[in-house]
């Protein structure tokens, strides 16, 4: 990367954005450096960045992504009320990654800001807020950086789009959101202009930014009006016009009036590129003698930048040289990516895949260009028609392209009607002026973002939510898995808390350590506490990691493992990364040492089961553990070869079973649990010649007649009463006014096995919503579910609190069922 010219208001926005969580915006007029900012912070930041832009040819620029593609919006206005909120999340499907990526980002990088329409900033703001599961946080706690002008190109909202979004906007720019107005970014002005230095120019430029032109300014700008001005050949003026055809109209016609024949280089566009975002044309046709710009700077050297206008030199079907002043530069392709954000699995970073790449020279005709893609390019000498310009700002943009007053032509004189900012960009931009000195406000946000990342390393936040997410996995399905799972987890989570509260009296004494002195770095008693708490937690933390991976959980269902292992691995990560991330502690503590090490994360490949036939077991508590381990091998290869579940070839408790009685007949397996007459004539000679052969080894002889003397109950006749089914019964005593509690003595069976019942009765309308709820919880649980009907079961209960069960939110659901089912 070249050399970076960093004055004092770069130096302090870039450490604004790497060393606290103030969200910015980044602003200057043009040529004051916010393009070299962006690439800048994109090479040195140590934070997980994502930049995204309104356009595709913005976001090519930028090297980043649409927000459209980004966050998957819609193309009509978004509405901020509940109803649009949920419309917009019910559409939105993100699959796992884009999930995960959304979760990791730290900085959104929105460039090009003054184009982003106040409803787009607001749909944003409510998927993070969703996704990241922080409802009551701007942008899900992601900090955000907005880079642009606002007094060059506004928003484009169409009449009818405005018509509906009036209503709750004041105008169409991004600080109008409701989400900018509950938290207003901190506004920092880049002021030293590279691309102009005559002194004159730039407060002329000013003057026309700020809608401040008095009659002598505007006299000195049409001095250089110059109706029918031709430029001679040698000279490389690019016309600026503020509509497209006009730019297309004047570049067609001065190729066709040159004589040379005509090439054509055709793009090569390989995997996903879409057209709108093309940055050269897909078809340049060129001519000897024709005007060109450089659409991209130069890898090599320094030769051409973005904006750099040539003459076609010389073209042959392979080469193209473009004459630039007394140079000829032989002009090489270059290929641009279209991409998109992914996470890492492996290391946890944010990464940008290609999804497609545009090979073309990077070159365009250049006689004409619209104002609007000519913003953030820089021009020597420029043909101004700014007579019909339609937008603020336009005339701003059109005059500040060039690098001098002496090398701008006006072909219709600036009329003080074209000359007009928005009062809503003025009031705007001075609503987001910061209050009091930015060093002081910087020292003070530093300060609270060091309490965040001593906060994140000793409360275990992620690790009790991943815990949570586990516990309740195993509740729900606690039939299905071994009895102990549930204490299990619930001892292994109280482990977790007694460290969790432990670590929040650690933060308190942290806090109170903080104000001996107001840099950590230079904090020597802070510095020694941090090293010993994260001497001391990271062991025990350990020893909750060695627990995991000695897990007890077991069950025959393969997709009840599946869901269980999926909350059980997560968990596993998160609590690796609590203990990489508290590695650094034990060095000396720093921001952006800290950062730097938690970006070095290598996640492991958690590969933890919990389901039978992938679960290695002990021997303890097992007869003849060596023949049980031969059958639970033959049992799960036969499951793996005819993709058959574990009880249709052979559970746990016959296994066991077969270990215990030693059967050496068929008639002795159909005397065993789990086997019948077609299982037996299916699997029996497999297995018999195991048990044959293992006890022939081991000199054993059969075991049946201990389970001769307490054989299977004879199958009984079918009674011709009809079968009760078991949830009629609980509905019945729960009729009669009895307690769950009641309910599960009189019939043996457990409360939450009663609670179970009565939840599935809602659905069929058999029981109320309102006889298991209060009023209070019933609406709370509603107004979530309709606030985001994206989520999960389990994604509700967490958000509600432990003031809520699983079953609450189950209920509800079915309530809710039962009604959609009642209408039809």
């Amino acid at each position: 990367m070249q050399s970076v010219e960093r004055n004092e208001r770069f130096e302090l926005a870039y450490r604004f954005v790497t060393e606290t969580q103030e969200s910015i915006f980044l602003t200057g007029k043009a040529g004051t450096g916010k393009t070299t900012f962006l690439k800048y912070l994109k090479a040195h930041s140590a934070k997980n960045t994502i930049v995204a832009a309104p356009t595709g040819v913005a976001a090519i620029n930028a090297g980043g992504v649409t927000l459209h593609s980004l966050f998957h919006l819609p193309f009509h206005p978004f509405l901020p009320t509940a109803a649009g909120k949920q419309e917009l999340l019910a559409k939105i499907r993100y699959n796992k990654q884009r999930l995960q990526l959304l979760r990791k980002m730290e900085v959104l990088v929105i460039d090009e800001v003054s184009m982003v329409r106040c409803d787009v900033m607001d749909a944003i703001d409510t998927i993070l807020r969703s996704v990241r599961w922080q409802h009551e946080v701007p942008f899900g706690g992601v900090q955000l950086l907005f880079i642009g002008d606002l007094f060059q190109l506004p928003p484009v909202a169409q009449n009818q789009e405005w018509q509906v979004l009036q209503e709750y906007y004041n105008s169409t720019f991004f600080f109008d959101s409701k989400v900018i107005q509950e938290q207003m970014p901190l506004l920092i002005e880049l002021t030293t202009i590279y691309r102009q230095k005559e002194e004159l120019f730039v407060k002329l430029l000013n003057k026309v930014r700020n809608n401040q032109l008095e009659a002598e300014d505007l006299e000195i700008l049409n001095e250089r009006y110059s109706p029918g001005f031709q430029p001679d050949r040698d000279e490389t003026y690019i016309t600026l016009t503020s509509h497209n055809n006009q730019a297309e109209l004047i570049n067609r016609q001065q190729l066709q009036r040159l004589t040379a024949p005509p090439y054509t280089y055709t793009a090569k566009i390989d995997g996903d590129f879409p057209e709108n975002s093309y940055p050269a044309d897909a078809e340049l046709v060129l001519r000897e003698g024709a005007q060109v710009m450089f659409l991209k700077n130069d890898t090599q050297g320094r030769r051409f930048f973005n904006g750099k206008i040539g003459v076609v030199h010389s073209l042959t079907e392979e080469e193209i040289v473009v004459r630039c002043g007394k140079e000829n530069i032989r002009v090489e392709k270059e290929t641009w990516d279209h991409s998109r954000y992914t996470l890492n699995r492996a290391d946890g970073k944010l990464e940008q895949d290609v999804l497609g790449t545009f090979e073309q020279y990077p070159l365009r005709l250049a006689w004409a260009i619209t104002i609007h893609k000519s913003q953030g390019l820089t021009f020597e000498k420029v043909m101004i028609d700014a007579g019909l310009s339609f937008t603020s700002g336009q005339v701003y943009v059109a005059l500040s392209r060039c690098t001098s007053l002496e090398g701008i032509v006006l072909l219709s004189k600036i009329q003080p009607s074209v000359i007009f900012s928005n009062q809503q960009v003025v009031d705007g931009q001075k609503a987001l002026l910061p209050k009091g000195s930015l060093p002081q406000r910087f020292e003070e946000a530093r300060k609270v973002f060091v309490q965040q990342l001593l906060e994140e390393l000793f409360s275990f936040a992620q690790t009790n939510l991943a815990g949570k997410q586990l516990q309740q996995s195993i509740t729900k399905h606690k039939f299905d898995l071994q009895e102990d799972a549930e204490s299990w987890i619930s001892n292994w989570q109280q482990q977790l808390l007694n460290l969790n509260r432990l670590g929040q009296k650690f933060l308190l004494q942290l806090n109170e350590l903080s104000k001996q002195h107001p840099l950590v770095e230079e904090n020597t008693a802070l510095q020694k506490r941090v090293q010993d708490a994260s001497n001391y937690f990271i062991p025990r933390l350990e020893e909750l990691q060695q627990q995991l991976k000695q897990h007890p959980l077991i069950t025959e269902h393969k997709t009840v493992a599946d869901e269980v292992n999926e909350y059980l691995n997560a968990l596993f990560v998160a609590l690796h990364t609590e203990i990489y991330n508290l590695q650094s502690g034990r060095e000396p503590f720093g921001i952006t040492a800290h950062l730097q090490h938690k970006l070095n994360l290598t996640l492991p490949r958690a590969n933890l089961t919990s389901y039978a036939a992938n679960k290695k077991q002990t021997a303890a508590g097992l007869v003849h553990p060596e023949l049980y381990f031969l059958l639970k091998e033959w049992r799960d290869r036969v499951c793996d070869e005819s993709n058959q579940p574990i009880y249709m070839v052979a559970n746990s408790n016959s296994l066991q079973d077969i270990c215990t009685y030693l059967p050496f007949t068929k008639e002795h397996l159909l005397l065993l649990s789990g086997f019948g007459k077609a299982k037996v004539e299916k699997y029996g000679d497999e297995i018999l010649e195991l048990v044959t052969d293992y006890c022939t080894e081991h000199n054993l002889s059969t075991n049946i007649a201990a389970k001769q003397a307490s054989p299977k109950k004879e199958r009984q006749e079918k009674s011709t009463a009809p079968k009760v089914d078991t949830k009629t019964i609980t509905l019945t005593y729960f009729n009669e006014g009895k307690s769950i509690t009641e309910i599960a003595a009189l019939r043996n069976i457990t409360p939450g096995t009663v609670e179970g019942h009565l939840v599935d009765l809602v659905k069929t309308g058999s029981v109320k919503v309102e006889q298991l709820l209060t009023a209070e919880k019933l609406q709370t649980i509603l107004n979530h579910i309709e606030l985001y009907p994206e989520q999960s079961n389990t994604e509700h209960k967490l958000a509600l609190g432990d003031a809520y069960s699983f079953a609450d939110v189950r209920a509800v659901q079915n309530h809710l069922a039962y009604l959609k089912e009642s209408e039809v």
